[in-house]
């Protein structure tokens, strides 16, 4: 079994081939099916990349590539997402901790309620716009 990131059919064939080639003949016969095999696989591996980007189309229209888990016996499925929260575009990474007196933290408590929103999200919409202040 091997594991892989495939962001296109040559990281697909190149993770096939890899598992595939761990296969060892012990007789002439067999090494002659081998490479039949081999070549026969070298022609469906486009195909059978169409079909996995088709049935996880959303997956991999949503993050550009697909975890792929290849078996020994050459089949092959999409690795499960972990569970998490999912990331988001822009990472919020500065925290800032503010201490208001009652009356700003009331008007903080209407503001949030008239628009319907958290008090993170009125306190970034009002230092957006400040962006448009003219100083």
């Amino acid at each position: 079994m091997k594991e892989g990131r495939c962001y296109e059919q040559h990281d697909f064939q190149v993770l096939i081939l890899s598992v595939f080639n761990k296969r060892r003949p012990s007789t002439e016969k067999e090494k002659w099916e081998l490479q039949r095999e081999y070549l026969r696989l070298i022609d469906r591996i486009p195909q059978m990349w169409e079909e996995f980007v088709q049935k996880h189309k959303n997956i991999y229209d949503r993050f550009g590539y697909l975890d792929v888990i290849v078996h020994d016996d050459l089949t092959y499925e999409r690795k499960k997402l972990k569970r998490g929260r999912p990331k988001e575009e822009k990472t919020r990474e500065h925290r800032i901790t503010v201490r208001l007196d009652d009356e700003l933290y009331e008007l903080l408590q209407k503001y949030c309620r008239t628009k319907k929103i958290t008090e993170s999200e009125a306190i970034r919409e009002l230092i957006d716009q400040l962006k448009y202040k003219i100083w």
